[in-house]
């Protein structure tokens, strides 16, 4: 049974090495049959050499995987009807889908797809028994970061994103509120909706500077209205007031847009005042796993302001590294910090003062000596079995 894992078209950090996991993940089970999984991942086209860096970085946590070119190209779904007649796939309205392509076999020759949802992509055309992926639904929750306004072509590419969804042999959450979600908010039948293990990103290997005695603050960020940028700032602004001194470091993959060298590009709607500790941070744009392992070796704490992260990648990192943790309570954030037994310290609203008090409740706690991770973890658990049995439905070779 070989199975093709697509990664959206904007697929990130966060989503590479989920799909590395997730690739290791099943190459350890086996199919009804008892014979052995193969694993093809589709990865976005970018430049050669970025993509062959991406590559090797997929292959490291997953040697047994494939990794091919992606490229998700839009056909009218009339064409693609035509394309494949046999597919029983419903999308009445809905004018064009999105289509995987590698430029050879075009993930036919896979007998299942796991999409990594993308609303925003659009609906995908079902070739072969498809389950989706959903790391969360974070669009209920802060609209404004994945489009302007009600009009936005984003929300119809939703909407026809979801009608695939609820089409789909299954669609896998690791959090039951996501769940939730999936039911409520995209209308997947329930029956449909699988809690599987959560993935664990790569463990970090603790690198302390010699004679540090400050401690380092690490916020995992990106310059979007996700990451509530006017609280998260000015809240930072009050903590160094008020005698903070944790040293801060902004890392994400638009970590470039906070940079005064680089004018503040993502900065433009909050306050100049709030804008003051940016004068005394350190900038980290990651590009790739290797820079954040090499940044989060550095760090004390992570720090998230993620207003709707389900799989938040900040508590997810500080796990991984053994790390206490700094971030917004919500469900999930406290689900996922009891069950992974991370020390957080987490504020109840987003709101500047609420912050700066979480941020020195934390340095004042210091960072705890924390257990050494169980080789054994919650991705190597056999937990597995019904998606691949939802994709096999008992006719896969």
């Amino acid at each position: 049974m070989k199975i093709a894992i697509l990664l959206p078209e904007n697929a990130g950090t966060g989503w590479r090495w989920r799909a590395q996991k997730l690739a290791a993940a099943l190459l350890r089970e086996k199919c009804p049959t008892g014979r052995p999984i193969e694993v093809a991942i589709g990865l976005p086209r970018t430049d050669e050499t970025t993509w062959r860096r991406q590559e090797a970085e997929l292959l490291e946590g997953a040697p047994g995987a494939v990794v091919r070119h992606l490229g998700w190209e839009r056909a009218p779904i009339d064409m693609a009807q035509r394309m494949f007649p046999d597919c029983r796939f419903e999308l009445e309205m809905v004018p064009d889908c999105a289509l995987p392509r590698d430029w050879g076999w075009n993930f036919v020759d896979c007998d299942a797809w796991i999409v990594f949802a993308a609303s925003g992509q659009g609906a995908v055309f079902h070739i072969k028994p498809t389950a989706y992926y959903v790391q969360d639904l974070a669009e209920r929750y802060v609209p404004q970061a994945f489009a302007p306004d009600v009009h936005s072509i984003y929300w119809v590419r939703q909407a026809h994103a979801f009608r695939s969804m609820r089409q789909a042999r299954a669609v896998f959450v690791s959090d039951a509120s996501t769940a939730d979600d999936v039911s409520g908010y995209a209308g997947v039948r329930r029956s449909r909706i699988l809690q599987t293990p959560q993935l664990l990103p790569p463990f970090t290997q603790k690198r302390r500077a010699p004679n540090s005695e400050r401690q380092t603050l690490l916020w995992l960020v990106e310059p979007n209205a996700q990451h509530d940028l006017v609280n998260a700032l000015e809240g930072l602004r009050i903590y160094q007031a008020e005698g903070g001194t944790f040293d801060v470091i902004v890392a994400g993959e638009g970590a470039y847009a906070f940079d005064p060298i680089e004018g503040q590009l993502a900065l433009a709607d909050v306050p100049t005042r709030s804008r003051r500790p940016t004068t005394t941070m350190q900038f980290e744009t990651i590009s790739g796993e290797a820079d954040l392992q090499r940044v989060i070796a550095r760090s004390d704490f992570i720090w998230s302001s993620a207003l709707a992260q389900a799989e938040n990648d900040g508590l997810l990192r500080a796990a991984a590294a053994e790390l206490p943790f700094i971030g917004l309570r919500y469900p999930q954030n406290e689900h996922l910090a009891d069950n992974l037994g991370v020390p957080s310290v987490l504020y109840d609203r987003s709101e500047a003062t609420l912050i700066a008090d979480a941020l020195a409740t934390a340095e004042q706690e210091g960072a705890p000596a924390l257990p050494r991770r169980s080789a054994s973890t919650k991705d190597e658990s056999d937990g597995w079995r019904p998606l691949i049995e939802s994709l096999w439905g008992g006719g896969i070779a």
